[in-house]
């Protein structure tokens, strides 16, 4: 096992840092594409330009969803179902991520890029299939 440096936990700790900083918006230059897909243009939505971006946008396949911009490469992104994997709830984000507000919720919490923290959710927010390039994320 190895084990993390001083430098790495605290580069690491200002990533997360900066994640959980930037608030959600709603996603623009969204379009349905013929073969079911949606994709989110890049130039549309800014707040995907810095890691720890985030907009969310309702899909009919999948209900709430964010976007959230995890590393300046091409393909650093995550596509979330917003959707408590306990009660069904959909999460709000806050300064340290996602967390599924009482009532109705249960108080689960979840990092940015959805990894279960707390529950009495046993298992992270459902990722979703998504493709990446330098214009759009195309969300399968």
């Amino acid at each position: 096992m190895n084990s993390l440096s001083r430098r790495g936990f605290i580069c690491g700790s200002a990533a997360v840092a900066v994640l959980g900083a930037v608030p959600a918006v709603a996603a623009s230059g969204v379009k349905t594409l013929a073969n079911g897909k949606t994709e989110v243009n890049l130039s549309s939505n800014t707040a995907l330009g810095s890691v720890g971006g985030v907009v969310e946008l309702n899909i009919k396949k999948y209900g709430k969803v964010a976007v959230v911009r995890t590393s300046k490469s091409v393909k650093g992104f995550s596509v979330l179902n917003l959707s408590c994997p306990h009660a069904g709830v959909i999460v709000k984000q806050n300064s340290a991520g996602w967390v599924c507000s009482a009532p109705p919720g249960h108080g689960s919490e979840f990092a940015l890029n959805g990894a279960l923290k707390v529950g009495p959710a046993t298992s992270p927010l459902r990722p979703i299939k998504f493709t990446a390039t330098s214009k759009a994320v195309t969300i399968a």
